[in-house]
């Protein structure tokens, strides 16, 4: 028997990469967002890790640093990047885990081109809920620029493990999360996402 966290949802997993962000881009740029606006469900967050990040021109030296920050009151989509599409043809279960579940109930999931996104209405939280901070050894002082793998190992900015009792990220119709960048200047870079979610019936819960 499989044991799940909760015994009526659709589970779904999705990973995706942003395009070649350009240099110069600001503190805290947003380069994914997901915006829940379903009233007869929640979107439970089990996962989201930072897949990768390249570089293809060099960074200037300094830190860098990935977060995931909750939003609250996320009452407008954000613009800018691309919106994932899931579903719509009945031959495909786009990012479902099982052909049984829906098509996922998602308002607007965004992921970053090739600057940040747009930040909508909302109002992010003051505490991260996850976060990495690595470096840049580029700059006139290193002697090699880093051009290539800034951090390439799977890196988690939260996980709900349910085999030790972590609570999932539960969010209600308004609700959401965002995942933000700060990088030191002059680089080109790419960052690939991991999420994944459960989408529950309120009925149920």
């Amino acid at each position: 028997m499989i044991n799940l966290p909760f015994r009526r949802a659709d589970y779904y997993s999705v990973a995706v990469q942003t395009g070649a962000i350009a240099a110069g881009a600001a503190a805290n740029s947003e380069i994914f967002q997901f915006r829940w606006d379903n009233a007869n469900y929640m979107a439970a967050i089990t996962e989201v890790s930072l897949t990768g990040v390249i570089a293809t021109t060099a960074f200037a030296a300094g830190a860098i640093t990935f977060k995931m920050t909750i939003s609250r009151a996320f009452t407008v989509d954000g613009s800018g990047g691309t919106a994932l599409v899931f579903g719509g043809d009945s031959n495909v279960d786009n990012a479902a885990l099982r052909t049984t579940f829906a098509d996922s109930r998602s308002d607007d999931f965004r992921i970053a081109t090739t600057a940040a996104l747009t930040a909508g209405t909302q109002a992010l939280e003051a505490n991260d809920i996850g976060q990495i901070t690595t470096h840049s050894s580029g700059g006139t002082e290193a002697a090699t620029p880093i051009i290539g793998s800034i951090y390439l190992p799977t890196t988690t900015l939260f996980k709900a493990d349910q085999t030790t009792g972590h609570y999932p990220l539960v969010l209600a119709a308004d609700e959401g999360f965002v995942v933000r960048a700060t990088v030191p200047a002059t680089g080109v870079w790419i960052a690939g996402l991991l999420v994944r979610w459960a989408e529950v019936d309120t009925t149920f819960i």
